[in-house]
């Protein structure tokens, strides 16, 4: 596993949990505004990679940690684009930990078998705006239909879950998060997360915006219709 770096404690990002989060490098979007680059961009990844963490070296670390923490989160980049994925949170859950996987949804495959193995307990899968925005948002061209079969796979799961877009000016308005809600209808959680400029992998992107709170109030209005629990961050 390609592992850009680790953030050693977390009690946000796996939502109850006492969690560590590793970063995977590498992603098949290009979407303009990630807060991730250096684990994005080829380039970057390239002049970083002799700093990139040893997969042993990471499981040392969880061993010594792993009576102090409750899970993992497995972000990025995608980490569904490593095809040594399964093998690696298969050696995650036999520490002991609860894995929780961020992912853009694009690999429903990898999906179908985490969870027929059942390597994960919680998944948070990004929806980037509506269908008709996807290709623009991502700067690649994205096939939804996969999108839409991994939607299904984890709201028919059991497993806990949540959807979550990042919002900005330039891509977002409140008809496009009543429809990504209406898409995510009966999910267990929509975070709605405000974008902000500080560090983006378009330079351009850092002269964009977020929204101000009474805007992110009113989607969060909207979103409720279709998911009881909305989640904003970043007002």
């Amino acid at each position: 596993m390609l592992i850009g770096g680790i953030q050693t404690l977390s009690l946000l990002d796996y939502p109850g949990k006492v969690s560590t989060i590793v970063f995977t490098a590498g992603c098949n979007f290009r979407c303009g505004f990630c807060h991730n680059p250096e684990f994005v961009d080829p380039e970057q990844i390239k002049k970083l990679q002799k700093d990139f963490i040893p997969e042993e070296k990471f499981f040392s670390f969880l061993e010594t940690r792993k009576n102090f923490l409750d899970g993992v989160v497995v972000s990025g980049g995608e980490p569904t684009v490593h095809p040594d994925l399964i093998s690696f949170i298969t050696k995650i859950k036999e520490l002991g930990l609860l894995v929780k996987l961020d992912t853009n949804g694009t690999n429903p495959e990898i999906i179908t078998k985490l969870l027929e193995k059942k390597l994960i307990d919680y998944f948070a899968m990004d929806i980037k705006s509506i269908p008709e925005e996807y290709n623009k948002i991502c700067a690649v061209k994205v096939n939804f239909q996969n999108i839409k079969a991994s939607r299904d796979l984890i709201l028919n799961s059991g497993i806990d879950h949540e959807f979550r877009t990042t919002v900005l000016t330039k891509f977002h308005d409140k008809a496009k998060i009543e429809a990504i809600a209406k898409f995510c209808e009966g999910a267990n959680k929509y975070t709605i997360q405000n974008f902000r400029p500080e560090k983006t992998l378009d330079e351009k992107f850092s002269r964009f915006h977020g929204f101000f709170s009474e805007e992110l109030t009113s989607f969060k209005v909207v979103a409720e219709k279709y998911v009881k629990n909305v989640v904003v961050l970043g007002d």
